[in-house]
């Protein structure tokens, strides 16, 4: 019988938080100016569990929260635009053509680059102060640069609350303890979860069980783009780099870069990655993943199903040149349209709104509430630590714009470069050398650099 972990170790049962702060402390007075809001997380509220309501059908408790925020600000709140980020932008700029504002928020991840280069959105680095992002809780104090922004300008800011998606190592413990394999969190705890130490696990717990001649369970169940960018920065690796006058620049051949791809080559050409193997999680030792997925619901059936075994949470190896991050899989931010006249107020309004950080918010209380949508899938009190400790930990890389390019502009892209290097077993230097300057010409074009 699986034991998983037991929330009343570290929490009591809190009730949801009413908004912290009266209208009499709020400092904006808008005037009773319509506030128009677009948002693809239309399901996501501060009221619940995602999809218990929704921003643009309101049922009679999410009409409260929003009446008591329109009180709170004189304002008045209306969701629009309903749709994705290409909605949103196409509303923005229908908003620029009537000279008026049609969207004074909206939230963006990858696509955020065409509105901010096109001069559509507010620069914040002015805007937003040390004050303003310490006020977040611990999880959501993200490292500026780190998917809100574009060079060294910041558009973005956490207007959400909802997921800091950092990639971790998911490891079977059950099947650690029947192979006679260390447990990770001892060998992490003593400072030797290294490349070699993973190198080493992966080949010892690479076999075939049933004697046919072929591998049949694997260290690493699989080995694709997100896996590739997960090993990139655990050894420091980074796409660009911006130079002193501000442009950016590919920087694909700096040691840390070629160190990853021949360390990944490697892993890769000795069979011990289960790629194919989709989400058989009982053919692997090991998986790189987002660390909330195991307690989305509908992921379940992949970590509970297996032979009854248990499962671990742990931050990824470091290479040689780590620094102790991790990989960040998305990163979704608020932006204000540059037609806005007081960014500050709307950003207010947004994070009362969502309950993002203080004063809307009690931190302590807020973060326990929010743990306690996962923990319950959790099978140890470690996973809970390293888990915390990853988030705080996580980077996004690939950034917004690098994404940009490598996903929708780049040809060859991201996929067909990695595997001709990982697993057609190319010289990654020679590769890397023939894909910068394309990168770099779409970049260039982008940014207008």
């Amino acid at each position: 019988m699986k034991k998983r972990l037991s929330l009343s170790i570290f929490l009591v049962l809190i009730l949801l938080m009413a908004v912290s702060v009266s209208a009499e402390e709020v400092k904006w007075d808008l005037g009773g100016q319509t506030i128009r809001i677009q948002t693809r997380w239309e399901d996501v509220t501060p009221l619940g569990e995602r999809g218990a309501h929704n921003w643009y059908q309101p049922d009679e408790r999410l009409l409260a929260h929003i009446k008591s925020v329109e009180e709170m600000f004189n304002c008045k709140i209306e969701f629009v635009a309903r749709g994705h980020e290409g909605d949103a932008w196409a509303a923005i700029q229908e908003g620029s053509l009537l000279g008026e504002t049609t969207v004074h928020f909206a939230h963006f991840s990858a696509g955020m680059v065409v509105p901010a280069t096109a001069g559509a959105l507010h620069p914040l680095n002015d805007i937003l102060d040390d004050e303003f992002y310490e006020s977040y809780p611990i999880m959501f104090q993200y490292p500026r640069l780190s998917g809100d922004s574009v060079g060294s300008t910041i558009y973005g800011f956490e207007a959400l609350g909802h997921s800091r998606e950092a990639r971790v190592i998911m490891w079977n413990k059950s099947l650690f303890e029947r192979e006679g394999i260390e447990s990770l969190y001892d060998i992490y705890e003593r400072g030797e979860w290294t490349w070699d130490k993973f190198y080493e696990i992966a080949r010892a717990l690479t076999k075939d069980t049933d004697g046919d001649g072929e591998y049949d369970q694997y260290g690493l169940g699989a080995l694709g783009v997100k896996e590739v960018y997960d090993f990139l920065v655990s050894n420091g690796a980074r796409f660009t780099q911006i130079r002193e006058d501000g442009r950016v620049e590919f920087d694909l051949l700096r040691p840390e870069f070629l160190e990853t791809m021949e360390f990944l080559q490697k892993i890769w050409s000795e069979g011990l990655v289960g790629d194919g193997i989709s989400s058989n999680r009982s053919r692997a030792a090991m998986w790189l993943d987002i660390g909330t997925h195991i307690s989305n619901p509908g992921r379940q059936a992949e970590f509970y199903a297996i032979q009854n075994d248990e499962w671990g949470i742990i931050p990824p190896p470091q290479g040689p040149n780590g620094k102790g991050e991790v990989n960040m899989h998305t990163r979704w931010v608020g932006v204000i349209p540059n037609t806005v006249e007081d960014p500050r107020a709307v950003i207010e309004v947004v994070s009362a709104l969502f309950q993002t950080r203080e004063p809307y918010i009690d931190k302590e209380e807020w973060e326990a509430k929010w743990w306690d949508r996962h923990l319950w899938a959790l099978y140890d009190y470690e996973s809970f630590e390293y888990l915390q400790e990853a988030m705080r930990n996580s980077v996004l890389v690939p950034d917004h714009v690098e994404t940009r390019v490598l996903v929708v502009h780049a040809e060859p892209k991201a996929e067909a470069v990695f595997d001709q290097i990982i697993k057609q077993g190319a010289s990654a230097a020679s590769v890397l050398a023939e894909w910068e300057p394309v990168l770099q010409g779409y970049l260039d074009e982008m940014l207008k650099q």
